[in-house]
C-alpha cells in the first residue's frame, strides 16, 4: 500500500525535532523524595521516544539487498507509451527542476550507481512487446508496465512471472501496494503496485469539491463529517440537493448549467466500491468465489439511483473535457474524478478541496475506493534472464520510490502545489488507505464488471435480475480462470 501522506511529513518531522536520547523511567511520585510528585532538582521528566523514522528502515532494507556488480549490463524496461505518466514514472531523460521528474531520475541514478547496471526504457504495446520476447526467449526486458487489464491477459497467459517464486522481495512491506499482493489466484500474484508506479495513485477515484458553492449554499465544508466517519452516501446526496439550477433560462437542464454533481461514467461505480462491496470475494481456502451482497448492493444501487437519475442531481457529460470545465465554471459543487484532476484543475480560481468516496453508511469502519484498470502495473516477463539481477533492480527501485519519489509526487506536486489547503492532505491520506482490487471489474471476460454503473446510468435498481442472467457464464469463466492458473507455476 502507498506511503500515507500524513506519515511521511510525521516521519520528516520527527527528524528534524527529536535529537537522540538516553532512554529514562519515570518515577512513581509515591517513592519520590519531592512529597509533590514533582522531579527532583537537575532532573526531568522523561520524553517519550520518537516513533522509528520509517526511512531509516526502507534504507536498511536497501541496504540488504546483495550489491552485485553487473558491470554496466542494460536493465531493459517497457512501459505502455503515452498512456498518463506510465512513461515518465519509469524513467526520464534529464533533470529538469520539476520535483517528480527529478526524483525518478535520481532514483534510477541510485539504483544504476548501486547495481552498476543501465536502466533502460522502450515505449510502445507493452502486450505485444512482452509476447513476442517471451515466445524468442529474448532477454531485453527484464520488467514490464501494462495498464492492470492487459496484465490480467497477459497473466493468465502464462506470460508472466509469479511473485512468489521471486525470491528477496519484501512484498508485505510498505513499498508495495497490499491491495494488489491479496488480489490472488491460486495462491499466485502476477503484477504488484507500489511506490515504484505512482499511476495507480493518478486513477484511483476520489471527489473534489468548490469552496465558494459550499459557502453560497450555507453548507458545511464536509472535512468533519469525514474525520467523524459521517461522510455517506446520504450525506452527500443531502448536500446536492437544490443546487442544480437553470443558469442560461432556457428551459432545460445541459452543459451549461449548474449541478450538485459531476463525474464520468466510471462515477457510479465508486460508490459501489466505496461502500466495502465486491463481485468477487475468497472463500475459505483462499480461492476466488463469485460472492456478491445482494441486499447491501441492491440498497446501495437504489441510494446511488436516486442521486444518479431521479434527484436531478448530476451530470455525466459524454465528454470529460466538459465536467472538468463546468466544475472550474464553478458550476459543480462535488465532482467525481480520478486523483490526477487535482492537477488538471489547478488553474481553476476558486478554492477547491479533496474528499474520499462517501462510506455506505456511518457504522462502516472504513472509507474505501478504487483504482481504474488502466493503471500502470509491474510485471516480471517470463524470460530466461538473471532472476538475481531482476529482483535486486525490482526490489531497489521500490525502495527508492518509496524514499525519494513518493514525498515528491505526494508532498509537493500535489498537496502543497495544486491542493489548496491542509486539510485536503489529510484527506488524500484517507481516500488512498484503502484500495479496492476486484478481479470482477479486472477480468473483464467475467461479463460482471459494468453491470452496477449500467443500471444506475439507466436509473434501474433490478441489480439482482441483471446479475443471476450472467451469474452462470460468469462462475463458468471464473472456473476457466482458476483452471489457467492452476497450470502456470
Amino acid at each position: 500500500m502507498k506511503k500515507r501522506i500524513l506519515s511521511l511529513l510525521l516521519a520528516v518531522l520527527l527528524l528534524t525535532a527529536f535529537p537522540a536520547c538516553a532512554s529514562q523511567e519515570t518515577q512513581n511520585p509515591s517513592q519520590d523524595p519531592a512529597s509533590d510528585g514533582s522531579s527532583p532538582a537537575g532532573q526531568t521528566d522523561a520524553e517519550p521516544e520518537p516513533e522509528p523514522d520509517k526511512f531509516d528502515y526502507a534504507r536498511q532494507k536497501y541496504e540488504e539487498i546483495a550489491g552485485t556488480d553487473y558491470e554496466g549490463e542494460d536493465f531493459g524496461i517497457t512501459a505502455q507509451a503515452a498512456t498518463g505518466n506510465s512513461e515518465k514514472e519509469i524513467w526520464v531523460e534529464e533533470l529538469t527542476g520539476d520535483v517528480v521528474n527529478d526524483a525518478v531520475y535520481n532514483r534510477n541514478l541510485a539504483i544504476d550507481e548501486r547495481f552498476n547496471c543501465s536502466i533502460s526504457l522502450t515505449p510502445g504495446d507493452v502486450n505485444g512487446i512482452v509476447r513476442q520476447a517471451v515466445t524468442s526467449g529474448d532477454v531485453s526486458y527484464k520488467l514490464a508496465f501494462p495498464n492492470m487489464a492487459t496484465a490480467a491477459s497477459m497473466a493468465q497467459a502464462g506470460y508472466l512471472m509469479n511473485y512468489m517464486n521471486l525470491d528477496n522481495l519484501n512484498l508485505t512491506d510498505a513499498w508495495w501496494d497490499q491491495g494488489t499482493l491479496a488480489m490472488q489466484i491460486c495462491g499466485k500474484v502476477f503484477f504488484m503496485n507500489g511506490d515504484i508506479n505512482y499511476l495507480d495513485n493518478d486513477v484511483t477515484y476520489i471527489q473534489l469539491f468548490n469552496k465558494q458553492l459550499i459557502a453560497d449554499m450555507g453548507l458545511e465544508v464536509p472535512y468533519d463529517l469525514v474525520r467523524e466517519g459521517k461522510w455517506t452516501i446520504d450525506a452527500f446526496r443531502g448536500m446536492c440537493l437544490n443546487v442544480t439550477t437553470d443558469l442560461d433560462g432556457d428551459g432545460k437542464y445541459t452543459d451549461k448549467d449548474r449541478y450538485g454533481y459531476v463525474t464520468t461514467s466510471e462515477g457510479p461505480c465508486t460508490f459501489f466500491y466505496g461502500s466495502g462491496l465486491t463481485l468477487i470475494s475468497y472463500d475459505a481456502d483462499g480461492i476466488p468465489v463469485l460472492d456478491v451482497d445482494m441486499d447491501k448492493t441492491v440498497a446501495t444501487l437504489e441510494k446511488v439511483v436516486r442521486i444518479v437519475s431521479e434527484d436531478n442531481i448530476t451530470r455525466i457529460p459524454s465528454d470529460v473535457a466538459v465536467g472538468k470545465a463546468m466544475f472550474m465554471e464553478d458550476r459543480v459543487l462535488f465532482y467525481g474524478e480520478v486523483l490526477s484532476y487535482i492537477v488538471n484543475v489547478r488553474d481553476m480560481e476558486t478554492a477547491f478541496g479533496v474528499l474520499p468516496i462517501p462510506k455506505y453508511d456511518e457504522a462502516q469502519d472504513k472509507y474505501y475506493t478504487y483504482c481504474n484498470a488502466i493503471s500502470s502495473t509491474a510485471c516480471v516477463p517470463r524470460i530466461p534472464a538473471d532472476l538475481g539481477m531482476i529482483t535486486a533492480v525490482l526490489e531497489g527501485m521500490a525502495i527508492q520510490s518509496f524514499i525519494q519519489v513518493t514525498p515528491a509526487y505526494y508532498d509537493i506536486a500535489l498537496t502543497r502545489k495544486y491542493a489548496r489547503d491542509d486539510q485536503s492532505a489529510e484527506m488524500l491520506d484517507i481516500a488512498l488507505a484503502y484500495r479496492v482490487y476486484d478481479i470482477g471489474r479486472f477480468y473483464s471476460q467475467l461479463g460482471i464488471g459494468s453491470i452496477f454503473q449500467t443500471l444506475a446510468a439507466k436509473g434501474s435498481t433490478d441489480f439482482a435480475s441483471s446479475f443471476a442472467k450472467q451469474e452462470k457464464a460468469a462462475n463458468k469463466m471464473l472456473d476457466k480462470l482458476l483452471r489457467d492458473f492452476e497450470g502456470i507455476d
